[in-house]
């Protein structure tokens, strides 16, 4: 073996203090060191950095820029679009439910997607809920005429279909877009509640999760292969199934802080009753299935059965929605 470690970049999106980092990576890149006996040494770039670029993360994996990143599966848009299936409206009610389907749909579906990577870990996010700048949302007639900002893709529609008018964007241009009256709200998860500091915009909280966002961690392939099978261990043992069942309680403590902010003085904290939850529900399936038929029809052939698989774990999964 060589007496030089074998140097490895791991890249992601968020800032130093967010949990993605201070729990998940960076505990990660000294457990992968620790795991190879001095075999590899791993360098982590957080959002501050120039690999840091949120809408960057896929680009730089797959040059070989950096051999491990960290993003949501929406970004490049329509490059994951099996995993992103994950992103329709009303798919799963929490990270755990989410996480554990993504999990199961990974052989069997979506590891096509990833050709060419080594996928660590899949994962879901904490959920997105409503957010509003000037009055509680508790009925679906509240939402009408609303511009809310939601992630591009599935839930544009579903928006339409619920009475809003969508404005997609990143989490880097909430804030500005809060700030000068583009958008009276956005559906997003806790956590980029806090870390974007609109909650003093954003003061009435429907605490309903209308979607979870899947995200992947991966490798570059050609790094993996490059490793000798040892290295290669130390990897698989700090990644995989027992990474993934880490998420749930991470993102519980990840979004506490966006969700002690909405518990505040000053602000609303509301959800939606199960009735009412139904109500859009039903108002927003027509988009789910709207989505599937586009990806079908530009030839994503297993569109179809990834999605009959996705509701098929949803009800096994199933969690209680949460209030």
């Amino acid at each position: 073996m060589s007496t030089m470690p074998r140097r490895l970049s791991v890249s992601h999106y968020m800032p130093e203090d967010h949990g993605s980092h201070a729990d998940f990576i960076a505990p990660w890149a000294k457990a992968v060191e620790t795991a190879s006996q001095g075999r590899l040494s791993l360098t982590v770039h957080t959002g501050a950095s120039a690999f840091g670029k949120l809408e960057s993360q896929y680009a730089q994996v797959v040059a070989g820029a950096v051999d491990v990143a960290h993003s949501p599966a929406g970004l490049p848009e329509g490059r994951f679009p099996l995993t992103t299936l994950m992103n329709l409206p009303f798919m799963a009610a929490s990270s755990a439910q989410g996480t554990q389907m993504l999990s199961a749909l990974l052989e069997p579906h979506l590891a096509p997607e990833y050709e060419g990577l080594k996928v660590l870990a899949l994962h879901a996010d904490s959920g997105g809920v409503l957010h509003t700048r000037d009055a509680p949302v508790t009925r679906l007639e509240d939402v009408e005429g609303l511009r809310l900002r939601c992630p591009a893709g599935p839930m544009e529609a579903a928006l339409r279909l619920l009475g809003a008018e969508p404005v997609p964007l990143t989490p880097p241009y909430i804030r500005a877009a809060a700030e000068e009256g583009r958008i009276d709200g956005a559906v997003m998860a806790w956590d980029v509640l806090a870390y974007t500091g609109t909650a003093p915009i954003f003061r009435h909280h429907t605490d309903t999760k209308l979607y979870v966002s899947p995200l992947y961690f991966v490798m570059n392939g050609e790094s993996w292969d490059g490793l000798d099978p040892q290295a290669q261990a130390a990897i698989e043992r700090c990644s995989g199934a027992a990474l993934a069942g880490r998420f749930p309680q991470w993102w519980d403590a990840w979004e506490a802080p966006g969700r002690a902010l909405g518990l505040a003085e000053g602000q609303s904290m509301g959800a939606l009753t199960t009735a009412e939850l139904e109500r859009w529900r039903k108002a927003a399936a027509p988009a789910a299935e709207a989505h599937v038929e586009s990806l079908v029809a530009a030839g994503h052939a297993g569109a179809r059965s990834t999605y009959e698989a996705a509701l098929a774990l949803r009800d096994r999964h199933s969690t209680q929605q949460e209030s």
